[in-house]
């Protein structure tokens, strides 16, 4: 019975072990996210007029999904879907301004990106 207690003790403890050292593994890439567009004018200034631009994020190293999509002010517009390396903003109707996107991934690289809303 103490031979088991030993082994199951010695058990947990290389599983924490192997836990610590895949918690611990590098970043794929420690560079800034490229977004495609990084800048682009739409028109939403028209009150029956709705705009949208698809982002495509892209790093160097890897990308480490999943993407954390968010806007500075979400009274001229929203992230409406996002799937892989690509989100689509949608601009509200009848709002002007400049909208910043920003993108994040899991290994704490971000991105950035300018919509202009006339």
């Amino acid at each position: 019975m103490r031979k088991l207690s030993v082994l199951g003790v010695g058990i947990v403890l290389m599983a924490m072990a192997a836990w610590v050292w895949t918690g611990c593994e590098s970043a794929g890439g420690t560079e800034g996210i490229t977004l495609s567009p990084d800048s682009k004018i739409i028109g939403s200034g028209s009150s029956n007029t709705t705009s949208s631009v698809v982002f495509t994020a892209q790093v160097s190293g890897n990308l480490a999904l999943p993407l954390e999509w968010r806007v500075a002010n979400s009274g001229l517009g929203n992230i409406i879907s996002a799937s892989g390396s690509n989100a689509t903003y949608q601009a509200n109707s009848g709002k002007t301004g400049d909208n910043v996107i920003t993108v994040k991934d899991q290994y704490g690289n971000e991105g950035s990106a300018v919509v202009t809303q006339q």
